[in-house]
């Protein structure tokens, strides 16, 4: 119960920690946030279109033609 109501304060301790007060702190903040948001979404999204990949793949006949000897 600790651990899901720690996820809940997260967003307004992440906020306190913010220095809202200066504008060009605050958006160059928000940038290297954003910036790390699409780094992890990016590398979510390469394993799981690597990951399909690879399960299709158990799925599929190979038709390269060529036969064992």
């Amino acid at each position: 119960m600790e651990f899901a109501q720690s996820i809940a304060d997260a967003p307004l301790r992440f906020n306190d920690a913010i220095q809202w007060g200066d504008p060009v702190t605050a958006a160059l903040q928000l940038f290297l946030i954003g910036l790390g948001a699409l780094f992890v979404g990016g590398a979510s999204a390469a394993l799981g279109y690597l990951s399909l990949g690879a399960f299709f793949s158990l799925f599929t006949v190979d038709s390269s033609g060529s036969q064992s000897p």
